[in-house]
């Protein structure tokens, strides 16, 4: 089943995304791991986003600006697969659907490739920029 496939990988590769985010979070504000438990992950981004604004160093803001932004985003477009309505397509193939659309295979995919590249910003500004932050 290749379309159960793709959103089992979107749905992998966007826990390990939502990770590194929480990670940079914990970077700018000691402790934020602890806060997880009722938090989801659209919380987790508008925390994200709250604490890069905060940071002291501009160019370090302006690194993180983006990549903090794109997890909020993404966040909308997992929830979309993840939260789809399952349904039958007009060739008969059971698909997720959100507003009336089915998601294809390459639509998932597409999500996936968006989630990896987004963590792998994340994780970089976690072993660069973030790395000796103290707030």
């Amino acid at each position: 089943m290749p379309y159960v496939e793709a959103i089992g990988r979107a749905t992998y590769v966007f826990a390990v995304l939502e990770w590194n985010a929480v990670y940079c979070c914990e970077r700018m504000q000691g402790g934020y791991i602890n806060s997880l438990a009722k938090k989801t992950a659209g919380k987790v981004a508008k925390d994200l986003v709250r604490l890069v604004s905060k940071l002291p160093n501009q160019q370090d803001k302006i690194d993180c600006s983006s990549p903090a932004q794109e997890f909020k985003r993404l966040v909308v477009v997992r929830n979309r697969i993840v939260h789809g309505k399952p349904g039958t397509a007009s060739n008969c193939d059971q698909r997720l659907f959100h507003d009336g659309t089915p998601l294809t295979p390459a639509m998932i995919d597409d999500a996936a490739d968006e989630f990896a590249a987004c963590s792998a910003e994340l994780n970089t500004l976690l072993y660069n920029q973030l790395k000796l932050l103290v707030i």
